[in-house]
């Protein structure tokens, strides 16, 4: 999964090594969703603030979906529209122009518009509605800043080493 991750941009993450199989952008993301790992459900954040595009997957995987899999994607799918209003102007620098992500769950899942506040009061309330519909006492909010927080990280590096490939 590391791997199929970093050859669709999302490359902070370390212990791929093997080779990956070509996914398509469902595969990869309902198979984000299914898996076990956490850091896994941080990168399906961050693939969709960096593909907000891929947001046209979301209801034909929901779809095929249950339990905690459509929990996490329904959570990390939001997290990422809310995310995205609130790092608007920092994703533009680095993503130029990008398509806001649709609110494809909030009214369904009681949730604030993601226009309220810039995302702030969104992000809260669907870390109470993610914690209430898992079996593990993660810190949700933390969890979403910290997949902002890691893909600023590899966009700050990776513009950098472009500064550098292109001065030096």
């Amino acid at each position: 999964m590391v791997a199929a991750l970093a050859q669709n941009g999302i490359r902070f993450l370390a212990g791929g090594g093997a080779e990956a199989n070509h996914l398509s952008p469902a595969e990869l993301i309902a198979s984000l969703a299914r898996h076990l790992d956490p850091r896994l459900h941080l990168a399906l954040t961050s693939l969709f603030l960096l593909h907000p595009d891929w947001a046209i997957y979301v209801p034909s995987i929901a779809a095929t979906l249950d339990g905690a899999a459509l929990v996490e994607l329904q959570a990390r799918y939001m997290a990422a529209v809310y995310l995205q209003r609130r790092w608007r102007t920092r994703l533009g620098y680095y993503l130029d122009d990008f398509p806001l992500l649709p609110d494809l769950y909030g009214r369904a899942l009681g949730l604030p518009s993601p226009d309220e506040r810039f995302g702030k009061t969104g992000l809260v309330a669907l870390a109470d509605w993610h914690a209430q519909r898992s079996a593990y006492p993660f810190n949700r909010l933390a969890s979403y800043h910290k997949s902002a927080e890691l893909l600023f990280g590899q966009l700050i590096a990776e513009a950098r080493h472009h500064e550098l490939a292109t001065t030096g």
